[in-house]
């Protein structure tokens, strides 16, 4: 079998899902912070290491959109600016049982990849040279 490292339409499309899946927790999080309308929520990202410029934009409305069906966003038009009317998102106390599951897995799935790094750079490939200083 042929590995194409994310290239083509289907590495493609798996990025997508994986950049949609961290990015919900993330939204929530802004979302929780306070109610904002979705450019505000899409430049904050920003703070979690996304690049404004190679983000997506339409990943963030699309990761609004099926967060709101969901029931953990709830959206609604405010006028009261100069502008033109915006969408402000807010957090519904489902979204907020949502955001600490996505936190304790996300803690889970850190504990993993620190283990694998921590065998990575142990000084032999299954780690028993690590291990035994250890018990030293």
């Amino acid at each position: 079998m042929k590995h194409h490292g994310g290239r083509g339409r289907a590495g493609g499309l798996r990025r997508r899902r994986r950049v949609l899946r961290f990015l919900q927790p993330c939204l929530l999080l802004l979302i929780r912070d306070g109610s904002r309308h979705g450019y505000a929520v899409a430049s904050d990202l920003a703070r979690f290491g996304f690049d404004e410029e190679r983000l997506d934009v339409s990943l963030v409305y699309r990761a609004l959109r099926e967060m709101e069906s969901s029931g953990w966003i709830r959206s609604d038009w405010k006028t009261d600016s100069q502008g033109p009317p915006r969408r402000v998102y807010e957090i519904t106390e489902a979204g907020a049982h949502q955001l600490d599951a996505m936190m304790d897995d996300l803690e889970r799935v850190r504990g993993e990849i620190d283990g694998v790094l921590r065998a990575y750079h142990s000084d032999t490939p299954d780690g028993s040279a690590q291990a035994a200083a250890q018990r030293d």
